[in-house]
């Protein structure tokens, strides 16, 4: 067998491994199921242990006078982040010329919710665009990357003003800024991303990288010089304002008047950078951690802040997995998707030149 047909046989890391032309999620010889239902399954524990550690007796009596007249509106503005974070996603791809009609971006925004809590389930809706399109797939990882970059630092933006009732909290916010655009920097701005190249080649684990790396630089440097990526960048803001005001919906529904609306941009961007730091999938367990804590800084009842966290989550991550299940179901009949367990990903036209010559 010549190493042009041989197979590399995997090596079982957590990560979205290509495997014989195909990205699999899941599959028993790169991750085994059991890997990928523990993460999730420790932060439900977590989540639980929270419950009980906290004050269990004040969290029943919060579900039990939940305002259910608000749970309408918790779910239309929960939903409508990722109704946004697909059209805004559209247009990052129009700019590195990945051609895909908008309400087609749309379905597997939301189909790619369908394994959000999974390790590296957020690349899936990446891999279903490079099926469509025929497109790169650094490419797609791209534009991905550049979203939630802006996303997280507009989320901090709006967070800003909340810092007045919490001392000696701006600093961290500051750094976290800081950190958001160091990392925008050294990817896009060449002169900074040589040292980081330089950096990764000999590192162990991520000079096997550095060929996705730097398709991943290319592609960042090419949507920074366009005027339209930034131009864009409200969309990334009323992503924001969403998932904030559905917590602060929570809020009213559980608590109603114990958390102003900057209060609640300042709880929920605290605890998402802290769910993206735990790197458990989804950040579940860590973010509702992080959520009680600071609402209990606000004087809310830990109980009742634990309640909070749990239902926003629910009327979040939850409803939009099984929104993920039924879109995969549309988008799979519609646009001819591989199956969540193997994707499936078409080789590049310039990979296919490649091959050629």
């Amino acid at each position: 067998m010549d190493a042009a047909n041989r197979v590399t046989v995997p090596r079982g890391h957590w990560r979205l491994s290509r495997y014989r032309r195909t990205f699999r999620i899941g599959h028993i010889a790169d991750l085994h199921w059991l890997r990928s239902v523990i993460p999730p399954l420790i932060g439900v524990a977590a989540i639980a242990a929270l419950i009980l550690a906290v004050d269990p007796a004040a969290f029943g009596r919060a579900i039990e006078h939940l305002q259910f007249a608000l749970l309408p509106a918790i779910v239309v503005v929960s939903l409508s982040y990722y109704v946004v974070q697909g059209i805004r996603w559209y247009f990052l791809l129009v700019e590195v010329d990945i051609r895909v009609p908008l309400k087609d971006v749309v379905l597997i925004t939301l189909a790619g919710q369908a394994t959000s809590l999974l390790p590296l389930g957020e690349l899936t809706r990446a891999v279903f665009i490079t099926q469509v399109s025929g497109a790169e797939f650094g490419a797609a990882v791209a534009t991905e990357t550049v979203q939630e970059l802006m996303y997280t630092l507009l989320l901090i933006l709006f967070a800003i003003p909340g810092l007045v009732a919490v001392p000696n909290a701006l600093g961290a916010v500051v750094a976290i800024v800081v950190f958001i655009v160091a990392i925008f920097v050294a990817m896009s701005w060449c002169r900074v991303y040589r040292h980081l190249r330089w950096l990764v080649a000999r590192t162990p684990l991520l000079r096997r990288l550095l060929h996705q790396v730097d398709e991943l630089h290319n592609d960042l440097v090419l949507l920074s010089r366009r005027p339209a990526t930034f131009y864009w960048s409200w969309l990334s803001a009323l992503q924001a304002a969403a998932m904030i005001t559905a917590l602060w919906l929570v809020v009213e529904a559980v608590a109603p008047g114990q958390l102003s609306w900057q209060g609640a941009a300042l709880v929920f961007a605290v605890s998402n950078v802290a769910g993206l730091l735990s790197l458990i999938p989804g950040g579940v367990g860590a973010y509702e951690g992080s959520v009680i804590g600071l609402l209990v800084g606000f004087g809310i009842n830990p109980g009742v802040a634990a309640a909070i966290a749990v239902v926003q989550r629910l009327a979040d991550k939850g409803l939009a997995t099984l929104i993920g299940f039924i879109s995969y179901a549309v988008a799979k009949r519609r646009l001819h998707l591989s199956g969540l367990g193997t994707i499936a990903v078409q080789p590049s036209a310039a990979a296919g030149r490649k091959a050629a010559a």
